[in-house]
C-alpha cells in the first residue's frame, strides 16, 4: 500500500512559476545582431537609388580636400572611387589599433549612405531591381578620409595612415595643415585663406540679416517673444 502511494505521488511534477530571470535568460531566446558596425546607417526602410557616378570637381572646389583639425591626414590621390563600408571599415580598425596605445583620435571624413543593390547573375531582365547587398560612399579625387589628432609622434602617425591605405582601392597620400589643396588628378593649389561670412554680412547686411540682428539686440522684440 505505501509502495503505491508513492509512485503516485512521484506521479506528478513540481511546476514552478517563471522567474523575471529565467524570462530573460538568452538561452530561452535568440539573440539577434540588427546592425553590422557604425559605418552601415541604422535606417529599416533602405531607398534604392541608381548606380549614380563619383562626382568630378571641374570647378575648382576645395571643399573636404585638407585637414581640418587633426595633425596628418589620409587624403585619395588617384581617381574618384566607390568604396564600400566593409573596405573602410577594415582600415579604420587598423588605425585604431595603431592608435590605441598612443591614446590620440580618429576622425573620419565620410558617410556611408550609398545603398548598393546586387542582382544575381544570368537573372532575366525585368522584375525590378535587385535586393540591398552592402553601404558605399563616393569618394572624388583630393577627398580626405580619415584625420588623426592627439599628442602622437609624426611617425607613428605616418605608419598607420600607411597601413590603413594598403587596404584600400586606389592611391593615397599622407597630407598636414599647411599642405596645398589637390583639386585634380596633378593640380595642386595654395590652402585658401578662411572667410570670416559674418563679418561680410555685418559690413552690407541684405533685409533678412538686419532684420534677424535686430531681433536679437532691440529689446522691444523681447516682449513678444513667448507668446
Amino acid at each position: 500500500m505505501l509502495g503505491l502511494a508513492r509512485n503516485l505521488f512521484s506521479s506528478f511534477r513540481t511546476i514552478h512559476a517563471p522567474t523575471p530571470s529565467s524570462l530573460l535568460n538568452t538561452q530561452n531566446f535568440g539573440v539577434f545582431k540588427r546592425y553590422t558596425h557604425e559605418y552601415a546607417p541604422r535606417l529599416n526602410r533602405i531607398g534604392k537609388a541608381m548606380k549614380g557616378r563619383v562626382p568630378v570637381r571641374t570647378g575648382g572646389s576645395t571643399k573636404g580636400n585638407s585637414v581640418e583639425s587633426g595633425k596628418l591626414g589620409l587624403r585619395l590621390k588617384s581617381q574618384g572611387l566607390r568604396i564600400s563600408a566593409n573596405q573602410l571599415k577594415a582600415a579604420d580598425k587598423v588605425l585604431r589599433r595603431e592608435l590605441r596605445p598612443t591614446k590620440s583620435l580618429l576622425i573620419t571624413r565620410f558617410a556611408c549612405n550609398i545603398a548598393v543593390c546586387v542582382k544575381g547573375n544570368q537573372t532575366r531582365m525585368g522584375k525590378g531591381k535587385g535586393g540591398f547587398h552592402h553601404w558605399a560612399a563616393r569618394f572624388p579625387t583630393g577627398k580626405v578620409l580619415f584625420e588623426i589628432k592627439g599628442d602622437i609622434h609624426d611617425r607613428t602617425a605616418r605608419e598607420a595612415l600607411r597601413k590603413a591605405a594598403d587596404k584600400l582601392p586606389g592611391l593615397y597620400e599622407i597630407i598636414t595643415p599647411e599642405s596645398k589643396v589637390r583639386v585634380g588628378l596633378k593640380s595642386l593649389v595654395d590652402k585658401p585663406e578662411p572667410v570670416n561670412y559674418v563679418a561680410q554680412m555685418n559690413a552690407t547686411p541684405s533685409k533678412k540679416w538686419a532684420n534677424i540682428q535686430a531681433h536679437k539686440t532691440n529689446p522691444v522684440y523681447k516682449l513678444f517673444r513667448g507668446r
